[in-house]
């Protein structure tokens, strides 16, 4: 385990992670190994590190409707946390979360030392969760989850893209100006957390729009310097999205997508102190590496042959683009040939080529990748169906894409069957 600084004997120590997205499967493979191992080291982290505080900035679960296997090991980890002793889980809501769900046992969580917020709390001074306790507060957090349409506006008949934009980041602000007035009188630094797209920070291609088309990002200077630190999550690439390192994405603690094979997974760990807050990156073990293979057909053998990854825990899975392939060539056939009984097992072959439709494309994609790119833009699909009609005004054109994506917004954030 890499080493930290010691932690310093008046601090609160926090351990910031986020975008578990337990049950995730990749090309139908199971995560479950891989996840487990995270969290046996996350509970290593907390008692050799002496967190007292873990910040799970949301999408907990890859679905709103888990599987058994993802919920027995998110309550495994919530026990196993609890007799550990002296380290409390506050946990919010992400866009991929059922806020229902994750609120149900919410009591019998709080006998756990787990905090959780699935939804906004009306009242802004409900949102706010003082550690260890409030009578002898060392840090206080805002508990704002992934907000959803209704705790940001109410909507009209005959709204454009840019007034519903202007009015989801207003509301944005608003919540966490609300949380910030809230924490006003509060001596101990303030954090806040938060699930949602902040402007200019890096994407994969394993994150979905949390609003209507995008509409809902924000710029980091939206958070009130009330916070000395904004806890988020969403993105998978650990990041901070401005040059004092105040609002920081933890990431995902393992790769979710071949997209993300050269990223450093890590937590943050946050020691807070009446001075202020010291930070510190604590990489992630890597329990199974991820690899993309591109290629040509006359390179393909040549290529397959001399690729050896490093060993670790777990086989390695890689993701095969063969940039010049035809529809005739019988990719899958030659692969599996060229890679039996290797160290390694391929879980996706594909075409490389540029696919594009009048108005869209999606660059050097796979033909799978193209697929999955033009159905996670049913915006841009749907702009681009609208563009066919001629006889629409673009007044009317505007009203059609707001109506859309409202729809869009209500499947995203609707709760599934029997979650409430």
């Amino acid at each position: 385990m890499s080493t930290l600084p010691k932690k310093p004997q008046s601090a609160f120590r926090v351990l910031h992670t986020a975008d578990w997205h337990l049950g995730k499967l990749l090309n139908d493979k199971s995560r479950d190994e891989e996840h487990q191992r995270f969290l046996d080291w996350l509970l290593d982290v907390v008692k050799v590190q002496e967190v007292d505080a873990i910040i799970l900035a949301g999408d907990v679960f890859d679905t709103a409707n888990p599987p058994q296997s993802a919920l027995a090991r998110y309550y495994d980890f919530v026990s196993g946390l609890f007799r550990q002793g002296n380290c409390a889980l506050v946990v919010i809501a992400g866009n991929h979360d059922s806020a229902a769900q994750l609120e149900a046992p919410k009591q019998a969580l709080h006998a756990l030392s787990t905090h959780v917020a699935g939804f906004l709390a009306e009242v802004p001074e409900n949102r706010i969760l003082c550690l260890p306790s409030a009578e002898n507060p060392q840090v206080a957090i805002a508990l704002l989850p992934f907000l959803r349409d209704r705790d940001l506006r109410v909507g009209k008949g005959g709204e454009g893209a840019d007034e519903i934009r202007a009015q989801i980041v207003a509301g944005i602000k608003e919540r966490y100006e609300e949380a910030a007035k809230a924490a006003a009188n509060i001596t101990c630094p303030v954090l806040a957390t938060g699930h949602l797209t902040v402007l200019g920070a890096s994407t994969s291609d394993s994150e979905r729009d949390i609003h209507i088309g995008g509409l809902g990002a924000i710029t980091s200077d939206s958070f009130p310097d009330t916070f000395s630190y904004v806890a988020l999550g969403h993105l998978h690439r650990p990041q901070a999205t401005d040059d004092a390192n105040r609002v920081r994405y933890a990431g995902s603690p393992i790769a979710l997508s071949f997209s993300e094979t050269s990223d450093i997974k890590e937590v943050r760990i946050l020691d807070v102190t009446k001075e202020g807050i010291a930070q510190h990156g604590l990489p992630i073990p890597v329990s199974r590496k991820l690899e993309q293979i591109r290629t040509t057909n006359a390179e393909l053998e040549e290529v397959l042959g001399r690729f050896t990854p490093d060993p670790g825990e777990l086989r390695t899975w890689a993701e095969v683009v063969v940039e010049d392939a035809t529809l005739e060539d019988d990719l899958i056939e030659r692969v599996n040939k060229l890679t039996e009984n290797r160290e390694f097992d391929v879980l996706k072959v594909m075409r490389g080529r540029s696919v594009a439709i009048t108005g869209m494309s999606v660059g050097d994609a796979t033909d799978d990748e193209a697929i999955e790119s033009l159905l996670d833009q049913p915006s841009q699909v749907f702009e681009h169906l609208l563009a066919k009609h001629e006889q629409l005004d673009a007044s009317e054109i505007e009203e059609l894409k707001a109506a859309f994506a409202v729809l869009m917004d209500l499947d995203a954030q609707s709760e599934p069957i029997g979650a409430s």
